[in-house]
C-alpha cells in the first residue's frame, strides 16, 4: 500500500541531500537505467498543520535519537530516524497524511 508523505518544511529535504553520501556513483548505480524522478510531496503550510493534526494526520519525526535528546520532542508524533525509514513504512498509519519536517 502507497504512503504519502506531506512535507510541512525544509528540513527533511535538507536532511535528505546531506545524506546522499556524496562522490562518484557506485559502478552499478551508474550503468542502471535511470528511474522516473518521484513526484515532490504535497507541502502543507504551517498556519495549516493543526487542522491536519486534528483531522486525522500524523506527525513523523524523522530524527535521531541525539537530535532528539538534544532538541526536544513533540508529543504524540511517530519517532522513525531516517535512515530506517524505508524499512520501517509499514509502521505508519495506512489511509492518512503523514506530515514530517
Amino acid at each position: 500500500m502507497k504512503r504519502t508523505l506531506f512535507f510541512a518544511g525544509p528540513a527533511l529535504a535538507a536532511l535528505a541531500l546531506g545524506c546522499g553520501g556524496g562522490g562518484e556513483p557506485a559502478a552499478e548505480e551508474a550503468a542502471a537505467p535511470e528511474a522516473a524522478a518521484p513526484e515532490p510531496a504535497p507541502r502543507v503550510e504551517a498556519a495549516d498543520i493543526d487542522g491536519a493534526l486534528a483531522n486525522g494526520a500524523v506527525l513523523l519525526d524523522v530524527r535521531t535519537d541525539e537530535e532528539l535528546a538534544e532538541h526536544g520532542t513533540i508529543e504524540g508524533f511517530v519517532h522513525i530516524p531516517i535512515d530506517e525509514l524505508e524499512a520501517r513504512m509499514a509502521e505508519l498509519p495506512a489511509g492518512v497524511p503523514v506530515l514530517t519536517a
